[in-house]
């Protein structure tokens, strides 16, 4: 027997999936994208000052503009540093994505058969995947859930969400 860890076992080193430094840069990236496109789109609307004071984009303009410059000076920091550092290793990041992906798989359902069908769907499967929860259990909560959020929304709360072609078929 070996003192050597076991690959895939508990005392394996862990394999990282991103350095902190990458994240931050990328993180930048898209606060910094973000910031151009609200300070175009603010442009686009106008920005400055009218004769009846500031137009509809002033504000979100400015905004933007310290949010850009602030984004400009972390991106600085983030390529001078020198950290190497994991952000997460490899099966931390399988696990986020475990949760992750299911739920834009549910967001992109939802647009087709709205919210409460999707929900009731995405209960059961995730109770039956990452749960192993019985059948029975899973159906029970997922139509429990979905038949209790519509009941306050809908019903209670008058407050419409998103339908599909079930609800519409019913009546709603």
């Amino acid at each position: 027997m070996s003192n050597e860890p076991e690959v895939g076992g508990e005392d394996a080193p862990e394999v990282s999936a991103a350095s902190t430094r990458t994240l931050e840069i990328a993180t930048v990236i898209f606060f910094l994208l973000l910031g151009m496109v609200v300070m175009y789109d603010s442009l686009r609307i106008g920005a400055g000052w009218g004769s009846d004071g500031p137009q509809s984009g002033y504000f979100p303009f400015y905004i933007a503009l310290l949010m850009t410059i602030a984004t400009l000076a972390n991106l600085v920091n983030a390529l001078r540093s020198v950290k190497t550092e994991s952000f997460v290793s490899r099966p931390k990041l399988k696990l986020v994505m475990a949760i992750f992906l299911p739920c834009i798989v549910y967001l992109g359902v939802m647009q087709f058969t709205g919210m409460y069908v999707s929900s009731a769907i995405f209960i059961v499967v995730f109770m039956r995947w990452q749960g192993k929860f019985s059948i029975a259990k899973s159906v029970i909560c997922g139509l429990g859930v979905t038949i209790s959020l519509f009941l306050m929304f809908e019903i209670w709360f008058k407050v419409p969400l998103l339908k599909g072609p079930l609800e519409a078929a019913l009546g709603y």
